[in-house]
């Protein structure tokens, strides 16, 4: 009986945070996006069911003593498909909040924009290599 508030207060907090999670991802528009720059509109109900038993999967590997010894390639491989999943979440992030035009006239750049993209994506590519080359923070 001491354990059952504990349990209900838990698990109501991970319905909350989850559901916060997914209005978020739903208010940036990342799978309509993706649809629409890759022309498979037609593949909707493919998208949401993958996302949610990639969801359930994951959750339940969390949360186990599930572990896999992976091939360096395959890790390689893995970590550019969560760096695109992240890019796409952090540019759709930039997007709906509009922090790049509001930074732009800020600092009163028109012209040559592309160079500040340029930058950014270079500075953070230079950023993850130094982080794992140099093992800092890790």
């Amino acid at each position: 009986m001491n354990y059952i508030l504990p349990i209900v207060s838990s698990f109501s907090g991970g319905l909350v945070a989850g559901g916060a999670f997914i209005s978020f991802v739903t208010l940036l528009e990342i799978f309509p996006r993706l649809m629409q720059f890759t022309n498979t509109d037609k593949y909707q109900m493919l998208y949401e069911s993958i996302y949610i038993l990639s969801t359930i999967a994951f959750t339940i590997l969390y949360f186990s003593d599930f572990y896999i010894r992976l091939n360096s390639i395959l890790v390689v491989i893995i970590g550019l498909l969560f760096g695109v999943y992240l890019g796409l979440f952090s540019s759709a992030l930039a997007e709906i909040l509009n922090v790049l035009p509001v930074i732009l006239k800020k600092i009163k750049i028109k012209r040559n924009m592309k160079f500040v993209f340029y930058s950014l994506a270079i500075g953070k590519v230079a950023g993850a290599l130094y982080y794992f080359i140099f093992k800092i923070g890790g």
